[in-house]
């Protein structure tokens, strides 16, 4: 791997984890069509933990009011929940819908890895991903009139959560899966994107987390240059990607990605 490579990659990773385009899909996509190895797995690992960075970056200031609700709302009211505020509620509904990602993850992260990463694994779930968008769209109607910390419940957290859970075949994409999810649960598509993004900050630091003990022996010092630019294109990138798309849901509907999705698996099938 050189330099420009690695900028690249970081650069696919950064804008595709967060774009419902799905990133696991063109990380094995965009080397496949230019001939390039295979990353190694200490570089894949920098690249998540950069992604996760710039989550805490970017929402910095909802997690902060979030945890600082958690903590205070236990201390006041215990396990009574109704006391909850919808700051503290959302905090609740985030540890919930991490729990379906975690444990498919932790039982069948190894077989999903080593089963449907070729590109005919890919395709399909390409497809699948952009169905669930378009159905989102179709049957679109959010619920006006309350915080979104009062708009979730335990049922809608763990629906969310599920679909977010699918995001682990290459082609399903996190944040498209959770965004169709939030918005068939009565979420506004900007509060959808909005939980969808706080509900991957758990998930996302643990697969780092998880990812640097399986890579901690197989980093070599000689890889540094690449792991560091990998590292700082990824985190720029999305941070790019994380603005772009929490502006974007404001004002317009997303049968653009599902339109992309399609032309991309149209130009796979060719080739």
């Amino acid at each position: 791997m050189i330099i420009f490579q690695a900028l690249v990659l970081g650069a696919v990773q950064g804008l595709t984890e967060f774009l419902p385009v799905s990133s696991s899909a063109h990380l094995i996509i965009v080397p496949s069509l230019l001939g390039w190895d295979k990353q190694p797995l200490v570089f894949d690992t920098t690249l998540h933990l950069a992604t996760a960075l710039a989550l805490v970056i970017y929402f910095f200031n909802d997690l902060k009011k979030i945890l600082s609700a958690l903590f205070s709302d236990y201390y006041s009211s215990k396990l009574v929940f109704n006391k909850y505020s919808s700051e503290g509620k959302l905090g609740i509904y985030i540890l919930i819908g991490t729990i379906p990602a975690g444990v498919v993850g932790l039982l069948f992260g190894n077989l999903i890895e080593n089963s449907f990463r070729e590109i005919t694994g890919t395709i399909t779930f390409l497809a699948v991903g952009t169905f669930l968008l378009l159905l989102a769209e179709k049957y679109y109607s959010k619920k006006n009139g309350k915080v979104l910390g009062e708009k979730l419940n335990f049922a809608k957290s763990l629906f969310i959560g599920f679909f977010q859970s699918l995001a682990l075949l290459p082609g399903i994409s996190r944040s498209g899966a959770t965004i169709s999810s939030g918005m068939f649960s009565g979420l506004s598509r900007e509060e959808a994107a909005r939980f969808s993004f706080l509900l991957s900050v758990p998930v996302v630091i643990m697969a780092a987390m998880f990812k640097i003990l399986s890579s901690s022996q197989d980093f070599n010092q000689a890889f540094l240059p690449e792991i560091l630019a990998g590292f700082v294109s990824s985190i720029i990138f999305s941070l790019i990607a994380i603005k772009f798309l929490m502006s974007f849901v404001k004002k317009n509907k997303l049968y653009i990605f599902a339109v992309y999705r399609i032309l991309l698996i149209i130009v796979l099938l060719f080739l």
